[in-house]
């Protein structure tokens, strides 16, 4: 075997995240860009269950057909007039309005107006990270 096809296969390897420690985790974000927009249509904002923040889009199966599916968003407050990740349910929506969700092919923005300490209401923005389209369903 010449030196320079074990050079490759050491970089191939490598690059595969098979064979070198040193590359795992390296490229991994915490949170990763949605991809869900890209199989989905109709994506909007929603109130489910009464006060739950969701958003509904209808998602293409691997068969073609299209399926209605709505996912509660977790994880979302407001600080001080932003948007922000926090854990458990999100809460954002109990003091924002006029909430949207927009999306494109590099992924899809929640933005809102969300009030403040001093009670004024400021524009802000967060994107939706790691939801997905799993055969017609949205998930996390």
């Amino acid at each position: 075997m010449s030196h320079l096809f074990k050079m490759t296969s050491a970089l191939a390897l490598a690059a595969a995240g098979l064979g070198s420690t040193a590359m795992i985790g390296i490229a991994t974000p915490a949170a990763a860009a949605s991809g869900f927009q890209n199989t989905c249509s109709n994506i909007t904002f929603a109130y489910v269950s009464g006060s739950q923040a969701a958003v509904n889009a209808m998602c293409l199966r691997a068969d073609g057909s299209a399926n209605g599916t709505s996912l509660i968003l977790i994880g979302i407050g407001n600080n001080n007039g932003a948007l922000v990740q926090s854990g458990g349910a999100s809460t954002f929506q109990k003091s924002c309005g006029n909430i949207q969700i927009t999306a494109n092919a590099q992924g899809a923005t929640l933005s809102a107006l969300c009030r403040d300490g001093g009670g004024n209401s400021r524009a802000t923005s967060i994107p939706l990270n790691n939801i997905g389209n799993n055969n017609g369903n949205l998930t996390y």
